[in-house]
């Protein structure tokens, strides 16, 4: 009996086609201000618990 790899050595090999990417990712930007920011920043900060 011959082996599958047997066979298929004897046939070429198909190209495969070269896919286009689905998804195209568009750039953005956030403007926040500082103080914001800051504001945020601080609130996280406070929020941790220390861990012992």
């Amino acid at each position: 009996m011959a082996n599958n790899k047997d066979i298929k050595k004897n046939k070429p090999k198909k190209e495969k086609k070269k896919r286009k990417p689905i998804y195209e990712i568009q750039g953005f930007v956030l403007t926040i201000p500082e103080e914001t920011l800051n504001e945020m920043l601080l609130e996280m900060s406070k929020k941790n618990p220390e861990k012992e």
